[in-house]
Protein backbone atom coordinates (compact mmCIF):
# COMPACT_ATOMS: atom_id res chain seq x y z
CA UNK A 1 0.00 0.00 0.00
CA UNK A 2 1.34 3.44 -0.94
CA UNK A 3 1.61 6.32 1.49
CA UNK A 4 -1.12 8.10 -0.47
CA UNK A 5 -3.50 5.14 -0.06
CA UNK A 6 -2.80 5.08 3.67
CA UNK A 7 -3.50 8.82 3.84
CA UNK A 8 -6.80 8.45 1.97
CA UNK A 9 -7.87 5.60 4.27
CA UNK A 10 -6.98 7.65 7.36
CA UNK A 11 -8.91 10.65 6.08
CA UNK A 12 -11.98 8.49 5.44
CA UNK A 13 -11.75 7.07 8.95
CA UNK A 14 -11.10 10.31 10.83
CA UNK A 15 -12.72 13.15 8.90
CA UNK A 16 -16.40 13.76 8.44
CA UNK A 17 -17.65 14.49 4.92
CA UNK A 18 -18.24 18.10 6.00
CA UNK A 19 -14.60 18.39 7.09
CA UNK A 20 -13.38 16.98 3.79
CA UNK A 21 -15.63 19.34 1.82
CA UNK A 22 -14.49 22.26 3.96
CA UNK A 23 -10.81 21.45 3.38
CA UNK A 24 -11.36 21.06 -0.34
CA UNK A 25 -13.14 24.41 -0.55
CA UNK A 26 -10.37 26.03 1.52
CA UNK A 27 -7.76 24.73 -0.93
CA UNK A 28 -9.64 25.73 -4.06
CA UNK A 29 -10.49 29.13 -2.58
CA UNK A 30 -6.81 29.71 -1.82
CA UNK A 31 -6.06 28.85 -5.46
CA UNK A 32 -8.71 31.37 -6.57
CA UNK A 33 -7.14 34.04 -4.38
CA UNK A 34 -3.79 33.34 -6.00
CA UNK A 35 -5.47 33.44 -9.42
CA UNK A 36 -7.01 36.81 -8.57
CA UNK A 37 -3.59 38.18 -7.68
CA UNK A 38 -2.05 36.72 -10.84
CA UNK A 39 -4.88 38.11 -12.95
CA UNK A 40 -4.29 41.61 -11.62
CA UNK A 41 -0.63 41.48 -12.68
CA UNK A 42 -0.65 38.87 -15.44
CA UNK A 43 0.32 41.07 -18.40
CA UNK A 44 -0.98 38.14 -20.46
CA UNK A 45 1.94 35.96 -19.37
CA UNK A 46 1.00 32.47 -20.65
CA UNK A 47 2.22 30.71 -17.48
CA UNK A 48 0.24 32.98 -15.22
CA UNK A 49 -2.80 32.71 -17.47
CA UNK A 50 -2.50 28.90 -17.28
CA UNK A 51 -2.41 29.06 -13.46
CA UNK A 52 -5.49 31.27 -13.45
CA UNK A 53 -7.35 28.88 -15.73
CA UNK A 54 -6.26 25.89 -13.64
CA UNK A 55 -7.73 27.49 -10.49
CA UNK A 56 -10.96 28.40 -12.26
CA UNK A 57 -11.31 24.92 -13.75
CA UNK A 58 -10.57 23.26 -10.41
CA UNK A 59 -13.25 25.36 -8.69
CA UNK A 60 -15.71 24.47 -11.44
CA UNK A 61 -14.88 20.76 -11.07
CA UNK A 62 -15.47 20.95 -7.32
CA UNK A 63 -18.88 22.49 -7.89
CA UNK A 64 -19.68 19.94 -10.60
CA UNK A 65 -18.92 17.22 -8.04
CA UNK A 66 -21.20 18.89 -5.48
CA UNK A 67 -24.02 19.08 -8.02
CA UNK A 68 -23.51 15.45 -9.01
CA UNK A 69 -23.46 14.38 -5.37
CA UNK A 70 -26.73 16.09 -4.46
CA UNK A 71 -28.35 14.49 -7.50
CA UNK A 72 -27.47 10.95 -6.48
CA UNK A 73 -30.11 8.64 -5.13
CA UNK A 74 -29.96 8.42 -1.39
CA UNK A 75 -28.52 11.89 -0.80
CA UNK A 76 -29.81 12.78 2.65
CA UNK A 77 -29.73 16.58 2.38
CA UNK A 78 -33.10 18.33 2.45
CA UNK A 79 -34.63 18.85 -0.98
CA UNK A 80 -34.44 22.66 -0.72
CA UNK A 81 -30.74 22.56 0.13
CA UNK A 82 -30.01 20.20 -2.75
CA UNK A 83 -31.86 22.53 -5.12
CA UNK A 84 -29.89 25.51 -3.81
CA UNK A 85 -26.59 23.67 -4.36
CA UNK A 86 -27.62 22.82 -7.92
CA UNK A 87 -28.53 26.48 -8.53
CA UNK A 88 -25.20 27.63 -7.12
CA UNK A 89 -23.38 25.07 -9.25
CA UNK A 90 -25.08 26.38 -12.39
CA UNK A 91 -24.19 29.94 -11.40
CA UNK A 92 -20.56 28.96 -10.69
CA UNK A 93 -20.29 27.39 -14.16
CA UNK A 94 -21.72 30.51 -15.80
CA UNK A 95 -19.60 32.92 -13.73
CA UNK A 96 -16.46 30.85 -14.35
CA UNK A 97 -17.03 31.17 -18.08
CA UNK A 98 -17.43 34.92 -17.71
CA UNK A 99 -14.29 35.22 -15.56
CA UNK A 100 -12.39 33.16 -18.13
CA UNK A 101 -13.39 35.61 -20.84
CA UNK A 102 -12.45 38.62 -18.70
CA UNK A 103 -16.01 39.71 -17.92
CA UNK A 104 -16.91 37.93 -14.67
CA UNK A 105 -16.02 38.56 -11.06
CA UNK A 106 -13.55 36.19 -9.42
CA UNK A 107 -14.37 37.83 -6.08
CA UNK A 108 -17.93 36.54 -6.42
CA UNK A 109 -16.66 32.97 -6.85
CA UNK A 110 -14.47 33.41 -3.77
CA UNK A 111 -17.38 34.85 -1.76
CA UNK A 112 -19.65 31.92 -2.61
CA UNK A 113 -16.99 29.42 -1.56
CA UNK A 114 -16.45 31.25 1.71
CA UNK A 115 -20.16 31.33 2.43
CA UNK A 116 -20.40 27.58 1.90
CA UNK A 117 -17.32 27.06 4.08
CA UNK A 118 -18.96 29.05 6.89
CA UNK A 119 -22.00 26.80 6.55
CA UNK A 120 -19.88 23.67 6.65
CA UNK A 121 -17.92 24.78 9.71
CA UNK A 122 -19.49 27.75 11.51
CA UNK A 123 -16.93 27.44 14.32
CA UNK A 124 -14.23 28.66 11.96
CA UNK A 125 -16.27 31.49 10.43
CA UNK A 126 -14.88 34.05 12.86
CA UNK A 127 -11.22 33.19 12.36
CA UNK A 128 -8.99 36.18 11.91
CA UNK A 129 -7.45 37.01 8.58
CA UNK A 130 -4.04 35.49 8.10
CA UNK A 131 -4.64 32.27 9.98
CA UNK A 132 -1.61 30.09 9.48
CA UNK A 133 -3.32 26.83 8.49
CA UNK A 134 -4.84 27.08 4.98
CA UNK A 135 -6.50 23.69 5.51
CA UNK A 136 -8.73 24.93 8.29
CA UNK A 137 -8.86 28.70 7.90
CA UNK A 138 -11.43 30.54 5.86
CA UNK A 139 -9.19 32.34 3.35
CA UNK A 140 -9.75 36.05 3.60
CA UNK A 141 -9.39 38.50 0.80
CA UNK A 142 -6.17 40.49 1.05
CA UNK A 143 -6.67 44.11 2.08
Amino acid sequence: MSQYDAYKRTIRQTASPRDVEYRLLAQVTAALLTAKDLRERSDRDPRRMAQIMDALNWNNQVWDAFVEDVGTEGNMLPRELRAAIVSLGIWVTRETGMVSSGEGDIDALIAVNRAIMRGLNPNLAGREEGASDPQTAVPEQPA
